[in-house]
């Protein structure tokens, strides 16, 4: 197959029930309670195919919402989301995203497969690929359930699809997911010793603020930032930020100098 028939197939296995799971695991896009929306590659430009699951059931969102992955995923993906919702009439947090890379018979699996898989989980907070029957191989097996993705395969019969390895744990932090004991020590050894935890959790602010903006700038999309966020924007400009990088590089420079040449006395 190629791909145009490839994904062909997989959205009729979505939309069929027709995704085996031989471990019988809880899985969003394979649970018939759930309702499924396919985005082509035109909606979001950068993924072969994305999925959105639509939770009708609400039940098991509230208890879990304020810590889950769930908040997590409306914090960062705010206008993602709430343009779906306000398509779908349905609840912000009753939305998962799953990106899908397909690999057909005439492709190849090669270097490009981590790289796509990075940007999914850094753009979605989770990846899905999805294999012709060429590509499933022993050899290629052990490679594939080793990477961070949800992989399934086509069985070659109707439009049956196996689930072979499941990464379902949602990446909702990035550079800032840190132990903040390390945070603090690194604070220290620079002499900066006070308002430490204000500190995390305003560059952990930032960045997520930064990730809305790069996400608005990928996919033309509302950056929907929340109200604190827009306060926290306009307190964050009133910082001077005026720094001599170049006079401090050259002192470094300097004195990695000086260094040098003591090192021959």
């Amino acid at each position: 197959m190629n791909e145009i028939e490839l994904k062909d197939l997989f959205v009729s296995s979505l939309e069929s029930g027709h995704v085996i799971d031989p471990k019988n695991r809880i899985l969003p896009f394979a649970n018939k309670e759930n309702e499924i929306r396919i985005k082509n590659e035109s909606y979001f430009g950068h993924f072969d195919l994305v999925i959105a699951i639509l939770h009708r059931n609400t039940e098991h969102l509230e208890s879990s919402f304020q810590e889950g992955p769930y908040y997590n995923n409306v914090l960062m993906r705010t206008g993602q989301l709430a343009e779906i919702a306000g398509a779908e009439k349905c609840r912000i947090d009753c939305i998962s995203f799953y990106p899908v890379e397909l690999k057909s018979n005439s492709d190849t699996l090669d270097a490009r497969l981590p790289n796509q898989i990075l940007n999914a989980i850094l753009t979605f907070g989770r990846s899905m690929v999805v294999l012709d029957r060429k590509h499933v191989k022993n050899a290629s097996l052990k490679f594939l359930r080793l990477l961070p993705a949800t992989v399934l395969a086509y069985t070659g019969r109707k439009d049956y699809f196996k689930v072979l390895s499941v990464f379902d744990r949602f990446v909702d932090t990035g550079m800032f997911n840190l132990s903040k004991r390390r945070f603090a020590k690194t604070l220290l050894d620079n002499g900066i010793a006070e308002e430490m935890d204000k500190i995390y959790r305003r560059l952990a602010t930032l960045e997520r603020i930064n990730q809305k903006l790069v996400y608005n700038e990928l996919y033309n999309s509302n950056a929907g930032f929340l109200e604190e966020e827009i306060e926290f924007l306009t307190q964050f400009s009133s910082i001077d930020a005026t720094m001599s990088y170049k006079k401090q590089i050259a002192r470094y420079v300097r004195e990695s100098e000086l260094v040098k040449i003591t090192d021959y006395l």
